[in-house]
């Protein structure tokens, strides 16, 4: 299947942005329906004749317009002090002929997933990670501007995109499977190229809303993939757009528009994991309680392996003063308890306590250099290898999808990841309705314990558990 002339971006967009308003990914469902007239199409990149990388810019909606205003400053990433007014939307396409929609989706998934055919009936305009096109010149520019740790890899990507799988359950991005050849009857190896024969299984994230600067999530893991660390999925290629006219004060601006990885396939799910040993513990000194915390002694420390590559890979800087970190805490707490007043009705006692943790925090003679962390660390963002029990990967290090693009790249204690991560075991024990509460106190010791074996500076805070 070979791409169709581009029928003009100009000419396509009003049906884009109607067909664009209704996908999961589309940023802005509480606000207005997106209008050609207000749009403003910031890149127009052609990667090969039919195959365009789009990036338009849609008007952030008002306060009257949306909800909250939220949903706005998370899509752009920003917020209004950037000066960046627009979110800024990654629809790169495909132009195909009008009956190509149905074979490039799931038996089960309705053809306009894949894109949508003209009201002329002339072509078919196809979301980009659908068709192979796509990501054959995707790969073939990622290597031409050298945007790749493994050229080999990248190559695979070329050679592979025929039997590209497209998953369906992301909310905000879109993320495509890139298999490693099988070996099978009748299949004769030596058809098969080098490049795909060497590289495994690859993952490549499409980020649908783009903010002017590099996307945490490409930058942190090409640092770490450069350093050394084994335990973050290996980035082979990416994409860096120029931004026209989006940076400060009107100037240009780059994003980072997509990235491949490594796939881990043999891998079990943090999240689940856990939420299955609490249901199944067989209390203290049993195997599966064991178990539990054996894998969370190990978790502990490849999260405290991941800040010590942070801190070599990107640097640290001053810390803020402790006042100055028991005042954002305080008004994150002082906002929860507000919001969810149940909490000390169902904890009593629990204003004090967190009035306690913020004095011990505030009486800290200084706090320990600031560093990049993950930023949005829990059981959901790890990995732990079914071949190696001793083996956890790290995913996913865009940070809180609700902060500023700014914030999230900002450098912060390290001790904030280990608190997220205490937090969800708490969430693991209630999902898997653990029926002992000392399970949650032992895996909750034995992450500590295991950071701290590899982190024992500086780690006392971890005790306050959060």
């Amino acid at each position: 299947m070979s791409p169709r002339p581009w029928p003009g971006t100009a000419q396509i967009l009003p049906e884009l942005l109607s067909w664009a308003s209704t996908r999961r990914w589309f940023p802005l469902k509480s606000g207005p329906a997106p209008q050609a007239s207000t749009t403003r199409v910031v890149v127009d990149a052609e990667l090969a004749p039919g195959v365009h990388d789009l990036v338009l810019a849609l008007p952030r909606p008002s306060q009257g317009e949306a909800a909250t205003g939220a949903t706005a400053d998370a899509a752009a990433g920003t917020d209004g002090a950037t000066g960046v007014e627009d979110v800024l939307l990654h629809v790169p396409l495909v132009a195909e002929d009008a009956d190509a929609l149905p074979g490039l989706t799931g038996p089960k998934e309705d053809a306009q997933a894949a894109g949508f055919v003209l009201a002329d009936g002339t072509s078919a305009i196809v979301d980009a990670p659908h068709p192979p096109a796509f990501w054959q010149a995707w790969a073939a520019a990622a290597i031409a501007a050298g945007s790749t740790l493994s050229e080999q890899a990248a190559t695979a990507i070329i050679q592979r995109a025929e039997r590209l799988h497209v998953t369906t359950g992301e909310q905000s991005n879109t993320s495509v499977i890139l298999p490693a050849p099988t070996a099978g009857p009748g299949r004769d190896p030596a058809a098969v190229p080098p490049e795909d024969l060497a590289t495994g299984d690859l993952i490549v994230k499409l980020f649908r809303v783009l903010a002017p600067g590099r996307n945490p999530d490409v930058e942190v893991s090409v640092a770490l993939a450069r350093s050394g660390w084994d335990r973050v999925r290996t980035p082979v290629a990416w994409s860096v757009l120029e931004l026209p006219g989006t940076g400060q004060d009107g100037q240009a601006a780059t994003a980072d528009g997509a990235v491949a990885t490594t796939f881990v396939p043999q891998a079990t799910d943090g999240f689940e994991l856990f939420c299955s040993l609490a249901g199944s513990d067989d209390g203290e000194g049993g195997s599966r309680r064991l178990l539990a915390t054996g894998l969370a002694r190990d978790l502990g420390a490849t999260t405290a392996q991941m800040h010590s590559y942070l801190a070599t890979s990107l640097g640290v800087s001053e810390p803020a003063s402790p006042a100055e970190l028991r005042r954002g805490l305080a008004q994150r707490a002082h906002w929860a308890l507000a919001e969810v007043p149940s909490l000390q009705e169902r904890l009593p006692g629990l204003a004090d306590h967190v009035a306690q943790v913020l004095d011990a925090v505030a009486a800290l003679d200084r706090l320990e250099m600031a560093t990049r962390v993950h930023g949005d660390y829990h059981l959901g963002q790890t990995l732990h290898e079914d071949q190696d029990p001793g083996r956890w990967y790290v995913l996913d290090f865009e940070g809180e999808p609700l902060r500023p693009l700014a914030d999230r790249r900002r450098p912060d204690q390290p001790l904030r990841d280990v608190a997220g991560m205490l937090r969800s075991f708490d969430y693991a024990a209630a999902v898997g309705q653990a029926r002992d509460p000392r399970w949650l106190e032992a895996v909750r010791e034995a992450f500590t314990a295991g950071y701290r074996q590899v982190r024992p500076a500086g780690t006392a805070a971890a005790r306050h558990r959060a």
